[in-house]
């Protein structure tokens, strides 16, 4: 379909119009340029502060984190409808059978989640968080990998000897070393970011290792706050209802 001059759309009804936008719209969403400005999207966030941005645009900078396995970029679009939402997903791979699955699995315990607010809803939660661990592992692995041997090379650092007294502690805490599960210590990594920013230190602490702490972060970050999304009553309805379409593109 070509795109209509302003004489021709003044011709054409009303009803013609809104087919028109709306062929038009899935012709951006399914096109290329609109996949790789989404993606583009998604990575230009994830290192930067989301205070900027509004719920929505947080939520699928959430999202995005969650979704990527190992070296795949996820492009995430959230379109915001009465009494529901739509997530579009696109990404730089094949969609496999266990994507569609991990996708059917988080977008149940959205659902759930959302459906019991304001109670919070444990089993769900912590369901969703296993998916979310499952799904990340090989991601996160590396970089606890990177950040074992930034522990090793700036092991004299009393801020690196700081952050392994803090994460033994808070392990001893949460069970034994070698059954924590690595989504606790992201978690734990998170809670010693926020001490860190708190503290005002991170000029004396080496950027490198910093920076790996708050990548192993980002994912209790990103799982957490999706639960705070869906478990909060303003977005009830929306995340109650959500719908989630999978992109795929054409050769």
């Amino acid at each position: 379909m070509k795109s209509l001059s302003y004489s021709q759309i003044a011709q054409i009804s009303s009803e013609e119009l809104k087919e028109l936008k709306e062929y038009e719209k899935k012709k951006e969403l399914y096109s290329k340029e609109y996949v790789t400005q989404s993606i583009n999207f998604a990575v230009s966030k994830e290192n930067k502060k989301f205070t900027f941005l509004n719920i929505y645009e947080i939520f699928y900078c959430y999202l995005a984190i969650i979704l990527a396995r190992d070296k795949e970029i996820v492009a995430v679009w959230l379109k915001i409808l009465q009494g529901r939402c739509e997530i579009y997903l696109s990404k730089n791979s094949d969609w496999l059978n266990k994507d569609i699955r991990y996708i059917d699995n988080i977008t149940k315990y959205l659902k759930n989640i959302s459906k019991n607010a304001p109670v919070i809803s444990k089993d769900n939660e912590r369901d969703f968080l296993e998916v979310v661990t499952i799904n990340c592992s090989i991601k996160l692995k590396s970089r606890l990998k990177k950040l074992q041997d930034d522990i090793e090379l700036y092991g004299d650092n009393k801020h690196i000897k700081s952050f392994s007294d803090f994460l033994s502690v808070r392990v001893v805490m949460v069970g034994n070393a070698d059954n924590t599960n690595i989504i606790t210590i992201s978690g734990i990594c998170k809670e010693y970011y926020k001490k860190v920013k708190k503290a005002k230190v991170e000029s004396n602490i080496p950027s490198k290792f910093l920076r790996h702490i708050k990548k192993v972060a980002f994912y209790m970050d990103s799982a957490i706050g999706i639960i705070e999304c869906a478990r909060n009553i303003q977005y009830k309805l929306l995340f109650s209802n959500v719908q989630v379409f999978k992109v795929f593109e054409k050769a």
